[in-house]
């Protein structure tokens, strides 16, 4: 049986070439987490906020007044091995926001065919409450990234694609009507 050959491999990826001459991407098997922080800025009922991290993507090194270029993201990672995606969800909050959350969840999608990796979509309500100092992983990556407050609309307008799918889902929990 003819297996794969690595060309190129990291501590998080590897790169690998079928037998066919097919070459393709594993991220080590690390699914990830893609989180939604929302709050209601004022009185009105259907009406939220939704944190955006800003942050460096791998997919555009180009740099922006001598930084890298940011991305407009839901708080994301990746799980540790023997984590729970709910787990990492909590974790990834508190590291890149201070916010203390339980989450629930919204689903989950598979990010592509060519990394096998699966991203799991959660969300909290963090109205009225105040974070900690967020305590980050250390890496350059996550300190040059920010967080911003946007209307909830803001989410269709992201290229990220957990941004677009969290967009239609979270519509269907906060906006479901009574009826």
């Amino acid at each position: 049986m003819d297996t794969d050959k690595v060309i190129f491999s990291t501590q998080w990826i590897v790169i690998k070439e079928s037998p066919r001459g097919f070459q393709y991407l594993e991220r080590k098997g690390k699914d990830s987490v893609a989180v939604f922080l929302l709050r209601k800025p004022g009185e009105q009922p259907k009406q939220y906020e939704v944190l955006i991290r800003q942050q460096h993507l791998c997919i555009d090194n180009r740099e922006v007044d001598g930084k890298f270029r940011l991305f407009p993201c839901p708080v994301t990672g990746a799980l540790d091995e023997g984590e729970s995606a709910e787990a990492a969800a909590q974790r990834e909050v508190y590291e890149e926001t201070g916010y203390k959350v339980q989450v629930s969840p919204l689903g989950q999608y598979i990010v592509g065919t060519q990394v096998n990796e699966i991203c799991y979509l959660y969300y909290a309500d963090v109205t009225g409450m105040e974070p900690e100092v967020a305590q980050q992983d250390g890496t350059y990556m996550e300190s040059i990234g920010k967080n911003e407050w946007h209307p909830f609309e803001y989410l269709e307008s992201c290229d990220y694609s957990a941004c677009q799918i969290g967009y239609l889902k979270l519509q269907k929990v906060l906006f479901k009507s009574n009826d």
